[in-house]
């Protein structure tokens, strides 16, 4: 099976790219695959809290598979077309899920496995892992939203290196860099992602939607925007959230915000 889908938790599900032959490189049967896991994940919302995408065997995603595109894909550009809006189509879920989605990373994140990481909220990562956007190095462009995503994250200096020398990264790198949240060796990449996801699913399910949409928000907004759509999301919040009185006592009081 090119996917693997399981629940090592309460409110906790795991998508396991399995194409362990392929290094989990993206064809586009797996890709709709993974699409079609996201839209149930999503539609699960309240049951499902957070959500973890890692890669079996030595990889993470290496990308597309250019195997499966040279059978023919890319000489059809309608063909191709669809593979590259599917692809944006099932990272951008990713992105707007109400999960937060954490992504594993061990061995190899590269090119569409790499823009796969970057549409995740997390990124956990095995200090060893290579991670980076090799599109240049094949005289090819992104799809999967690298250009877009990686100088939001890491400022358009330290994008704009990656992106046109196609040079890899450390798992360590990227956590000295602020683009994983975390970096640990490789036999505690498991427990660590697992220990946070369920960290993670002990809040409640509208909060972490709600601070997931606004900390989105704040890459996108002038700051005196963020500040009132924060307190809009708030307001929001107060009135939809059945747990709210008792967030608020548990935390002494009932002063504050």
């Amino acid at each position: 099976m090119a996917l693997l889908i399981d629940h090592p938790a309460p409110h906790v599900r795991r998508i396991t790219l399995n194409r362990v032959e392929r290094m989990n490189a993206l064809d586009g049967p797996t890709l709709q695959h993974l699409n079609d896991a996201v839209r149930d994940c999503i539609a699960a919302a309240g049951a499902i809290k957070v959500l973890v995408i890692r890669g079996s065997g030595r990889a993470f995603c290496s990308g597309n598979d250019l195997k499966w595109l040279a059978s023919g894909v890319l000489a059809d550009r309608a063909e191709h077309m669809r593979h590259q809006d599917l692809m944006q189509d099932t990272y951008e879920r990713l992105e707007s899920a109400p999960q937060i989605v954490l992504a594993s990373i061990n061995g190899y994140a590269l090119a569409g496995g790499f823009e796969l990481a970057l549409a995740c909220d997390l990124m956990i990562a095995d200090e060893a892992a290579q991670l980076g956007d090799e599109h240049i190095r094949r005289s090819l462009l992104p799809s999967g939203g690298s250009s877009q995503r990686l100088p939001r994250k890491l400022g358009l200096q330290r994008a704009m290196y990656y992106l046109v020398t196609g040079r890899r990264m450390t798992g360590r790198e990227a956590a000295d860099m602020g683009l994983a949240a975390l970096a640990v060796p490789s036999l505690q990449l498991e427990s660590a992602t697992l220990q946070l996801a369920q960290e993670i699913a002990q809040a409640d399910a509208l909060a972490l939607t709600s601070m997931k949409q606004m900390a989105r928000r704040a890459m996108e907004l002038p700051l005196s925007d963020g500040l009132r759509y924060e307190r809009w999301m708030q307001h929001c919040y107060r009135t939809q959230s059945p747990s709210l009185e008792a967030g608020v006592h548990g935390f002494g009081g009932s002063g504050g915000n």
